[in-house]
């Protein structure tokens, strides 16, 4: 048996078959009497529309492109649950396109591009030449997260860089002077915001004998770089340790909690204090009580679907760059000098 047409629903309903693609067509000009006949003899025939026939003629796919690293999936998946459904609210059907690390954007943004999509939501970085390459074939790109000169992409980030400076400013408040940072891979942008933002701060304090790791943004590695920033100074003697880790993620500081209470014995917050950045679910568990950073995940995932909405509505608006404060979680992994004036 063949699968029934929008000619077969026509004859059904007695109109024309003109009349059951506007009935398909939620803001097509319908009368809602005709809309419903069309509708229930679709259902009597088990007819649907055809998305890939529909988008030959209108244009449209209906489809959003995701660009994702392993580790954003990975180590915070409230980034992938908050865009997927500010697209699906904004009317677009998300499509994920994942990348090992963050160099693969050009090739993700291909694949992307290879389906359809109508425009893209990019967790991953972009050259400038894949943007262009992105605006050349009218295809609106939002980055989310990532920061870029381009005139051809929307920005949608987190202040990373304040955020780690206020941190800082904090941290020194409570007395502390001895830094260890634990950063990410050294393609990763975000990191270096992070880094940087927090030691250009401890720097104007007059703090310049820090210590760095790189890490990989996972536990595994946050455990691996605790004890390397001990194995040079014996526990022994106090003045030769770090007073604080500042980790440029929370899984990686999840790691160095778990490696300095169990494996080098320490008290948290009394003789190490540990810091994270993105507030992920795990932190906020007895166990670790981690005082971190919290990005506004949902505002941002909100913002960045809107603005594709737009642009994909209205290729003529011009691209827009925002940044969205962060906020300091005081829990129990730190020393912390929290500003509760408002």
């Amino acid at each position: 048996m063949r699968s029934p047409t929008s000619y077969d629903v026509a004859i059904h309903a007695g109109v024309s078959q003109a009349v059951v693609s506007r009935a398909f067509q939620t803001a097509s000009p319908i009368a809602p009497a005709t809309r419903a006949k069309v509708l229930a003899s679709a259902r009597v025939l088990g007819y649907a529309p055809n998305a890939i026939a529909r988008s030959l003629i209108t244009k449209r796919s209906g489809l959003a492109g995701l660009l994702l690293t392993e580790a954003t999936q990975r180590d915070a998946p409230d980034v992938l649950f908050f865009i997927i459904r500010a697209l699906l609210r904004h009317g677009f059907q998300p499509l994920l396109f994942s990348s090992e690390v963050e160099s693969g954007g050009a090739k993700a943004l291909a694949e992307a591009m290879a389906f359809g999509v109508d425009g893209v939501i990019s967790c991953i970085s972009l050259s400038p030449d894949d943007l262009a390459q992105a605006h050349l074939r009218e295809r609106p790109l939002v980055l989310f997260n990532r920061q870029t000169s381009s005139p051809n992409a929307s920005v949608v980030a987190c202040d990373h860089a304040s955020a780690a400076s206020l941190l800082a400013s904090r941290l020194v408040a409570a007395g502390h002077r001895r830094f260890a940072i634990v950063s990410g891979p050294q393609d990763a942008p975000v990191s270096v915001l992070r880094v940087d933002g927090f030691l250009r701060r401890l720097q104007a304090l007059g703090i310049s004998d820090i210590v760095q790791v790189e890490g990989d943004y996972d536990y595994e590695s946050g455990h691996a770089a605790a004890l390397k920033l001990f194995s040079g100074a014996p526990l022994s003697d106090p003045l030769r340790q770090p007073e604080v880790v500042f980790c440029v993620n929370d899984a990686m500081a999840l790691g160095v909690l778990d490696a300095v209470r169990f494996a080098l014995m320490l008290k948290v917050p009394r003789d190490i204090s540990v810091v994270g950045f993105d507030d992920i679910p795990a932190g906020r568990r007895p166990a670790y009580l981690l005082t971190t950073v919290s990005q506004p995940f949902e505002a941002m995932a909100n913002l960045a679907a809107s603005m594709l909405r737009a642009q994909v509505d209205d290729a003529d608006l011009p691209v827009q760059a925002e940044l969205l404060r962060a906020s300091l979680v005081e829990r129990g992994s730190a020393q912390l000098l929290i500003d509760h004036s408002g």
